[in-house]
Order: C-alpha cells, then structure tokens, then sequence
C-alpha cells in the first residue's frame, strides 16, 4: 500500500525513477523471482513454449549465459547448469550474484542406482549427498561423512498444487563423474541407501546456501548408471519432450502474487508493462 502512494503521488516522469529507486533499495531484488536451473536444451525449449521468449539474455562473467522471462506477475532467471557439481556450483552462484530470487526451481536427468526407479520416472528429491566424500570402507561400501549429506528443505504449503507434489521423494547421491558403472551402482546404492545419481544437485545447493530462497529440485530417470548408460541416456534424449520444463512453466504460473512484488499495485504493474 506504501510503495503504491508514493508512487500514485509523484509525476508520470519521475515514476520510473522512483521504481528504480524502490527496487534499488530492496538489494536489487525483483520480488516474486524465480531461479530456474536445468541441465536439457529441452527443457528450456519447453518453458519457452509455454511462456514465451525471454525478455532479456544477460551475459555475465565467466562466459554464463542467463535468461530472463517475465510470466504473468513473476520474474524468471534461467540458466543452464555445467556438467558436474563445481561448474553447476559457479553458474548457480553467478546467477544469484546479480538476480537474488525467491524460489529455486531445478530440473535434469539421473541415472538409477536403485531397484524402484524407472526411466522416464520423475522424482522430487528430498535428500542430496556427495559421494565422493565419502570413504571406502571393507567389502568396497562407501560410507557418507555427516558433512556429505544435505537435505532439501520441503514444506508442502509453499508450493502450489501440481504434479510435482505427487512425485515420490527420494535421495540422491551427485558428483562429478557420469557413473556407468554397475558394481560402482552398486557401491552407492548399499552405501547410500539412494536411488539416484547425478551431477549437478550437490552444487547446485552449495551455491544457494546462505540465501533465503525456496528450493525445488525435480530429477527424471533417464539411465541406470550401468555400463549401458550412454546408451540408455541417449535414447532416452531422442524421446524426451521437455516435461520438466513444462511442469515449471505450470509451476510458475500457479504461484500465488506476493503482496510485496510490483506487479501487486496497479501503479508498479503498469510501469514494468504487465
């Protein structure tokens, strides 16, 4: 109610000063940003087909790319994830640098390691460990050090009703090699107890530590991290038609408007043209 006075009560030249200001002041947040960070071309093709182009590309340090999308009354940041936890790791946290959001959404494959997931199955992890932490014990079980493990926050009510919502819950081992390798399967699966393997998640949550945001991240089977799992995953690239990102552009639009984000007040909407 605030920011809209000031902003019904200054001159029609001076406002977009004033939200320059207001958004300056805040720490350069846009409220109501989302992260979104995926690890397939296809997903991102998917978004945009459900949300339209994005607004702006932001070529940041490093040789990072980020998109920025506008959709219905949030921000979108998107960025493609590198191949391992430490590339992620560094697009994640240049992202953030510039772009503080509220939510992060993540998306990408995984290989199976356990009895129950099968390809094309869709997960919500709940749970993310760095295996290579952990120590080779007797018998070649590895076992996860207290420090190896991080879990993903999740509390039903702040997210909208959906599919991701019904997805089973699992734990993921991630590192930085593609496992293709059924004793190394194995190995994690005993010492972990998971039924995932990836390499990405355990990155992308060092990055987003020490923020405040929100995070969702959703893994689809794509292999059994065996040694058919090149083969596996490339078949599985042939036919995937991009679901997670759909499912976070579904995400997004059923996110409830904040009563602190611009788009909130007539006065900020019509300025930034929603």
């Amino acid at each position: 109610m605030a920011i809209k006075m000031i902003i019904e009560n200054v001159t029609n030249s001076s406002r977009v000063y004033v939200l320059i200001i207001l958004l300056f002041s805040a720490g350069f947040a846009y409220p109501g940003t989302i992260g979104f960070f995926f690890a397939l071309d296809e997903d991102k093709s998917a978004f945009e087909a459900a949300v339209g182009n994005p607004i702006r590309t932001m070529n940041l340090v490093g040789g990072t790319v980020a998109f920025e999308y506008r959709v219905g009354a949030h921000r979108v940041v998107a960025a493609k994830m590198g191949s391992g936890c430490v590339s992620t790791a560094v697009t994640v946290a240049r992202v953030l640098a510039l772009n503080p959001v509220d939510r992060i959404i993540c998306t990408g494959p995984a290989g199976a390691i356990g009895d129950q997931a099968g390809i094309g199955t869709w997960y919500r992890i709940g749970e993310v460990a760095a295996w290579q932490q952990g120590r080779a014990g007797e018998g070649g079980r590895v076992f996860p050090s207290e420090s190896a493990l991080r879990k993903v926050s999740w509390k039903p009510d702040d997210w909208p009703e959906g599919a991701w919502k019904q997805m089973p819950a699992t734990k993921l081992v991630s590192g930085e090699v593609f496992v293709a390798s059924g004793e190394k399967r194995g190995e994690l699966a005993r010492g972990f107890g998971a039924e995932l393997v990836e390499m990405n998640a355990l990155g992308l949550l060092a990055a987003a530590e020490g923020t405040t945001a929100k995070v969702l991240i959703l893994r689809v089977v794509s292999d059994k991290a065996d040694e058919k799992a090149s083969e596996d995953f490339s078949a599985f690239l042939k036919t995937y038609d991009g679901a997670g990102g759909k499912m976070v552009a579904e995400l997004v639009k059923a996110l409830p408007v904040g009563k602190d984000e611009p788009a909130a007040h007539d006065a900020l909407r019509e300025l930034i043209g929603e």
